[in-house]
Order: C-alpha cells, then structure tokens, then sequence
C-alpha cells in the first residue's frame, strides 16, 4: 500500500504538468510535500514515500510564458485515492473562487456541498457532505496572469488514509 500510494501521490502532479504544458503559454508544476513536525513547527519534506495519517501538502505553480495576460485561470487539483482532502487548506496567491467536487471532477460546487436527504418517515433534510468525500479542488481566478512570467500559486493538503 505504501509504495502505491507514494506513486499516485507523486504521479499526480506527474500527470498534471504534462497536461498543462500542451495548453501552453500556461506552464503548470506540481509538488508533493510531506507535513512533519519538528521543534513544534511545520516542515516541508519532498514526498517519495507516504504513510498512513500523513499529512502531504500540494504545491501547483503556474507560468504565463507568453507576452500577454490570460484572465481567469481555471485550476485543478485532484485528490489522489487513498487521502482525503482536508478542510480549509485550499489557499491562493491571488484572489480565485474556490468549487470542490465530489463527482470525480465531473462537475464542481460551492462549499458546502449539500445534498436533499429523505428520511423514511418522508422529512426532507439538506445533509453537508464532508470534506473528506471530495475529489478535486477548483479555483478560478478572478484577475489576470500577468504576461512575460506572471506566476500564480495555489496549495492545498490532503491525509493518507
């Protein structure tokens, strides 16, 4: 289980720079960082092996290689079987509106996700789906990436399970 999840975890962000060199002037990144405690602080460790109740945190950076801007970027980051997604770590440099999915990334909503529960008895009831139950995590920005280098950056942690 270690060594597959560690090649998912890793594979993840493998995959998601491929995908987004093809759509240049946009040059994404992906890294995986293991959350460790040291000296009651937070330290980053590149992630090559994972274990279970780990925390890894994900870094996606991207590049606007061409002369002019692009508005609003749309990113996504999935959360690899084997973790959850943990609440209220999805952050970003610039000002983005953040969606979650819990569909596989077929369609994304805001938080919280809701879903109509009917009891037995015929009661309807909205029922919050947790965090744990999302499979990828959108931003969209809501400015532009500026030409010639502009970089935006956006993270996000997950818990092996």
């Amino acid at each position: 289980m270690k060594k597959l999840l560690s090649a998912a975890i890793v594979g993840v962000g493998l995959t998601l720079f491929t995908s987004v060199q093809a759509q240049a002037p946009v040059q994404g990144t992906m890294e995986a960082y293991v959350v460790e405690m040291k000296d009651d602080k937070e330290v980053l460790k590149a992630a090559s092996d994972v274990e279970p109740n780990q925390l890894v945190e994900y870094h996606l950076t991207y590049v606007n290689t061409s002369k002019g801007g692009i508005n609003g970027l749309t990113v996504v980051g999935p959360v690899p079987d084997g973790t959850a997604y943990v609440s209220d770590t999805a952050v970003a440099d610039v000002d983005a509106n953040l969606k979650v999915s819990i569909d596989g990334g077929v369609t994304f909503e805001k938080e919280p996700v809701t879903r109509e529960v009917v009891k037995e008895n015929g009661e309807v009831f909205e029922q919050v789906i947790p965090a744990e139950q999302y499979t990828h995590i959108q931003w969209q920005a809501t400015g532009e990436l500026a030409g010639q280098g502009g970089k935006q950056f956006y993270r996000y942690r997950v818990r092996v399970k």
